[in-house]
């Protein structure tokens, strides 16, 4: 594309978006995108009848009339830029309604004017905002009688100024509205395209934002219904962890080096769980919990959530050679039943229940660092795909002794 042609596009793209501004919905800058159109179009239709009567009459009252109303139409871009959006657009359809008045009253009838009206009626809906909706049926219906009486009484609407034939102000008249329809109803396709890409866009950021948050069966419940009924999964595989001295690291460092090296690490993790296709469930400090056969029935959950967190501890052990602070981490994986569901009503939170909940945070604490401490109903799950060293039965806080085993 030339510098001229580019330069062109731009210039026309500001003249369209005077009085834009995006904080506003997309449908409310398409109206004024549309009335900014219009109004240029009414420019050039006035130029356009001033060259034309300066090559057929010499009649002043024609130049000076296309001239005002030429200025009538560029007042539209004047009140948009200063966001009188309601005042343009009634501004836009009364220097377009002088028009035909005065095109019928110096050419008559037979000059075709007339066939403005069509584009008057529907210009209105096309230009004003929502919140003057009203205003768009009252200037529409006005133009639809006016039309409706000019056809009528056509033989009592002479013209008073000679000079221009007849059969040249139609084919000028008509033609023009009829290229002009053609630009405002492209532009507005155009526009309206562009506003679903923008709205698909905003969608799409939504929903990702939402799957970051929520399952994607939770997702479509709320969609669909608005509302999410908890739900009992017999086979799922708990994984927690938590790092070792992070109460005295909290102490020692930064709240900011802190949420960064947190986030850092969690943002990993995240990566990780969808590699495993594990369900992240939340955080909490320096908690971390996950889930594998929320979504849909699996033979293969716990060793899901088992390479996930042999994953997690690689990660750990890289990063803790390039980085000062070191983590320690422990990790416990747990199998059973569990109730998942959504509370709240306004701040959602997906969140699991039941005794399996609890037995997993008790084999992670029951754990040591650096290792992935089991149970044994998710021993029995994964025994012939990982080797495990038993520990024997090991007492848990509120459980009593637990049989117990590291993965090695």
């Amino acid at each position: 594309m030339s510098t001229y042609v580019k330069n062109k596009s731009i210039f026309f793209q500001r003249m369209v978006d005077i009085g834009a501004n995006y904080n506003s919905s997309f449908t409310e800058i398409r109206y004024l995108r549309v009335t900014n159109i219009a109004s240029i179009l009414g420019v050039i239709y006035n130029t356009i009848w001033m060259l034309i009567a300066f090559f057929l009459t010499d009649a002043i009252v024609i130049y000076g009339s296309n001239a005002l109303l030429g200025l009538m139409f560029l007042m539209v871009l004047i009140f948009n830029r200063k966001e009188w959006r309601v005042l343009a657009s009634i501004w836009l359809i009364l220097a377009s309604y002088i028009s035909v008045l005065l095109f019928l009253y110096l050419l008559g009838y037979s000059s075709g004017v007339a066939v403005v009206c069509f584009l008057i009626i529907i210009l209105p809906y096309m230009t004003f905002p929502r919140k003057a909706r009203y205003m768009a049926h009252i200037f529409s219906i006005l133009a639809c009688l006016t039309l409706i009486v000019t056809v009528i009484f056509q033989s009592n609407i002479p013209a008073h100024l000679g000079g221009i034939d007849p059969y040249i102000s139609q084919i000028m008249n008509i033609s023009i509205t009829g290229f002009i329809c053609f630009i405002l109803i492209s532009s507005m396709s155009v526009l309206i395209d562009k506003s679903e890409e923008s709205l698909m866009a905003e969608q799409k950021k939504s929903d990702d934002l939402l799957h970051n948050i929520l399952p994607a069966n939770i997702i479509r419940d709320l969609k669909e219904s608005g509302k999410t009924i908890p739900k009992r999964h017999k086979n799922v595989t708990i994984l927690f962890t938590d790092f070792e001295g992070f109460t005295e690291l909290v102490a020692s460092i930064s709240a900011i080096t802190l949420v960064d090296e947190l986030n850092d690490i969690f943002g990993r993790f995240d990566q990780i769980m969808e590699e495993t296709e594990v369900e992240k469930i939340e955080t909490i400090g320096d908690a971390y919990m996950a889930a594998c056969g929320l979504e849909k029935e699996m033979t293969n959950q716990a060793a899901n959530c088992i390479r996930a967190a042999q994953m997690m501890l690689s990660h750990l052990e890289e990063r803790n050679k390039s980085h000062e602070i070191k983590w320690r981490m422990r990790v416990g994986v747990h199998s059973g039943t569990v109730v998942a569901g959504v509370v709240g009503k306004k701040k959602f939170a997906y969140d699991l229940f039941g005794d399996t909940i609890n037995t997993a945070s008790r084999i992670e604490s029951a754990g040591e660092v650096g290792k992935i401490n089991i149970s044994s109903s998710t021993y029995e799950l994964i025994k012939n795909d990982f080797a495990c060293l038993s520990r024997g039965k090991i007492f848990a806080k509120g459980k009593g002794e637990l049989e117990m085993y590291f993965v090695k």
